[in-house]
């Protein structure tokens, strides 16, 4: 873990107390092909966290968005029809996240190759393993 702010918009960023992490992904365009939004590791920590994916256009296509924990999927979901601008799909999906698991969050256009703006972004309080054996 680390205060200190780091530049890459796909790593987990911590506050300066430790006592939350964030990562965000920016504006990307997901078209028909499998692309990633965030993809980051954690360490000693574990993270109770809330991911949010934002759909920033209006269209009649569907989307599928994909969890991995450690290249196992651990959440899917499928979209479809945003008729709205800003739809959050789901709205908060609440994942707790081990210690040392690498995960990605991928989206993919199910109904044409179009690019349309999303955002990915995970907040999370952040848990500290428990202490084992006879340490003071």
């Amino acid at each position: 873990m680390s205060g200190e702010t780091v530049t890459s918009r796909n790593a987990l960023q911590f506050t300066n107390d430790n006592k939350n992490a964030y990562a965000f992904s920016g504006e990307v365009d997901i078209d028909n092909a499998t692309t990633t939004m965030l993809e980051f590791q954690t360490n000693s920590e574990y993270l109770i966290s809330k991911l949010q994916i934002m759909n920033g256009t209006t269209s009649n296509e569907d989307f599928k968005y994909l969890v991995f924990f450690n290249n196992v999927i651990v959440a899917r979901w499928h979209f479809l029809y945003a008729s709205t601008t800003h739809q959050s799909m789901p709205n908060t999906l609440h994942l707790t996240i081990p210690p040392f698991t690498t995960v990605k969050i991928t989206g993919r256009n199910e109904t044409s190759s179009t690019g349309r703006d999303h955002t990915a972004v995970i907040t999370a309080n952040v848990g500290m393993p428990q202490r084992v054996g006879n340490e003071a």
